[in-house]
């Protein structure tokens, strides 16, 4: 076994190749570490994991460190001054690149990924990775960027036609990051008030009738959107619907009901089936009706 290898010695190995690594970010693709440079990191983690003084903790929280100082040199000033499809559309290509640039990182720490990850239960360095950029870009572009991306997803409910590739390129990488949950919870508050204003306008425009099949048709419909926004299963996906999409429908129908004095025999009609089943769901929701419409109790 080689002498021990302290950690300031290591990781300056490592910190370089990780910076040459970083050229990739601007397209850079000739700027790759030879094979040389490659396996002298690779032995070179490897070694400060392996050794009686093992640097597992500090390697795992530097790569973390290091990715996010280079997105924050290399990737931010790309973003500034940009603003909805031309902001999405760079922060994309730099994601990619940034994906690439990771790949090559990746294979440095490929044993702190096999060993150290697992028996510690943490993210993965691809996870890890994708938090330090997106954590990093939302800390400056939170606003800009989650507006973005909410205008797309409300006008391709609306019908429109948007670059898909460009929503869901982000959405997947925001997913795989610790930014998710407050992207989430930004997604399932404009999709309850999207509905709200919608139920207003359906409950005058379509018979009672046919805003129940409305109803069911969306709640079907934007089920299989969360999932595909949110990367969920359609299973918690479908219970989300309940509380965002659901519900401000149905409680604008009650209430209309209500406020018309409807019911006997229409509500026995071919619709009263879909009515029992969606308010008997919508009823065993948590709302604050007493407050704005975005304070809805959101299942994690």
């Amino acid at each position: 076994m080689n002498a021990h290898l302290s950690f300031e010695d290591g990781w300056r190995v490592l910190e370089q190749g990780i910076v040459t690594c970083s050229k990739i970010l601007e397209g850079s693709t000739g700027t790759r570490p030879t094979v040389a440079e490659y396996m002298n990191c690779y032995d070179c983690a490897y070694r400060m994991a392996v050794q009686t003084t093992s640097y597992c903790e500090e390697m795992y929280n530097g790569y973390k460190a290091t990715l996010a100082e280079s997105v924050r040199v290399l990737v931010l000033p790309h973003l500034m001054h940009k603003r909805d499809d031309d902001l999405l559309r760079q922060l994309l290509k730099m994601w990619s690149n940034y994906c690439i640039m990771v790949k090559c990182v990746s294979g440095f720490f490929s044993y702190l990924n096999r060993c150290f990850v697992e028996q510690r239960k943490l993210p993965c360095l691809e996870d890890s990775a994708a938090t330090s950029f997106f954590s990093t870009v939302f800390s400056f572009f939170n606003q800009e960027v989650a507006e973005a991306l909410l205008t797309l997803i409300r006008q391709e409910r609306d019908g429109r036609k948007v670059d898909m590739d460009l929503l869901m390129g982000i959405m997947h990488g925001i997913c795989r990051s610790e930014v998710k949950p407050s992207m989430k919870k930004a997604v399932l508050q404009d999709a309850y008030a999207y509905y709200s204003r919608k139920s207003s306008e359906w409950i005058v425009q379509y018979p009672l009738q046919d805003y129940l099949a409305k109803v069911q048709h969306t709640v079907e419909k934007e089920t299989m959107k969360l999932m595909h926004y949110l990367c969920i299963s359609e299973a918690d996906s479908s219970e989300l619907c309940l509380k965002v999409v659901s519900a401000p429908l149905m409680q604008t129908y009650d209430s209309y009901a209500a406020e018309k004095q409807i019911g006997g025999q229409l509500l026995l009609q071919t619709y009263k089936t879909v009515e029992d089943d969606l308010l008997a769901r919508c009823n065993r929701l948590t709302i604050d009706s007493g407050s704005d419409n975005s304070s809805v109790s959101y299942m994690e």
